[in-house]
């Protein structure tokens, strides 16, 4: 007997709770998740009393310690950041947006309607 012609994902036998989850739960579970995102984000922000511009490296080494996993804030602050009203910054003359502070390349992130950024502001208020 073929095994995988019988298999129902939605059986109540089956044992993986995954499978049996409604298009609810699978909502509830990405906004849990993204809230807990956020949460890591904001509680740095708040400590810096929301800052009008901020770098990426820098508060994804802060958020760490309120998130167990890294990697996801790394590959999330872009989107994290826009739901808490902030916005990329883009280096005009860098192909791939970052700016140049110490050597390195960083994301800078700008509240949301703030004015425009330059390079002379941007080394002024992140002390760079």
């Amino acid at each position: 007997m073929n095994r995988s012609s019988t298999f129902d994902p939605f059986d109540p036998n089956n044992r993986d709770k995954r499978k049996r989850r409604t298009k609810a739960q699978v909502v509830a579970d990405q906004l849990a998740w993204e809230s807990s995102l956020d949460n890591a984000f904001k509680t740095v922000l708040q400590e810096q009393h929301w800052p009008k511009i901020v770098q990426g490296d820098l508060l994804l080494e802060d958020s760490a310690g309120y998130h167990d996993n890294y990697y996801a804030l790394r590959r999330n602050i872009s989107s994290c950041m826009q739901r808490l009203g902030y916005e990329l910054v883009p280096n005009p003359n860098s192909k791939d947006g970052r700016w140049k502070a110490f050597s390195k390349s960083v994301s800078v992130y700008k509240k949301i309607g703030s004015q425009g950024w330059c390079l002379t502001t941007l080394k002024k208020e992140l002390d760079w």
